[in-house]
């Protein structure tokens, strides 16, 4: 989501991101990575529950598409993080949501691969959102 982040934004959407870590690790996480995006800690994982994310099977975790995508940014360079004590089996997913708290499109993940893409996304974002009024200054 990096790289079309201003598309995103161009539409009127924001990108937002919540992780069940501590905001310590999170605060460690934004430092190494330099995220464009708000991030939000729910240690407690309120946001999980309300939208059903549940955790994975060791099947799931370590499925073929999954160990395709580690061995891919492996062969990019990209470094194995030691996510130490993380839970690695908590499923994510990827929200929809209006400014009145209507879910326009859900996508819980099946595992850590699954994944729409982001012009995946700017089509959902087009086809369910009015056109963004562009900001005057």
């Amino acid at each position: 989501m990096k790289a079309t982040k201003d598309q995103v934004e161009a539409r009127g959407v924001s990108i937002i991101v919540i992780s069940f870590a501590e905001p310590h690790r999170l605060a460690q996480y934004q430092k190494y990575h330099q995220w464009p995006f708000v991030i939000l800690a729910d240690p407690k994982r309120t946001a999980y529950d309300a939208f059903a994310l549940k955790r994975l099977s060791w099947f799931q975790v370590f499925s073929p598409a999954t160990l395709k995508l580690y061995w891919r940014l492996l062969r990019e360079g990209k470094k194995r993080e030691d996510y130490s004590k993380d839970d690695i089996y908590q499923s994510g997913g990827d929200f929809l949501i209006d400014r009145d708290g209507n879910v326009l499109f859900a996508h819980p993940s099946r595992d850590p691969a699954d994944r729409p893409t982001a012009m995946k996304l700017l089509e959902i974002i087009d086809r369910k959102l009015p056109p963004a009024t562009p900001l005057t200054r």
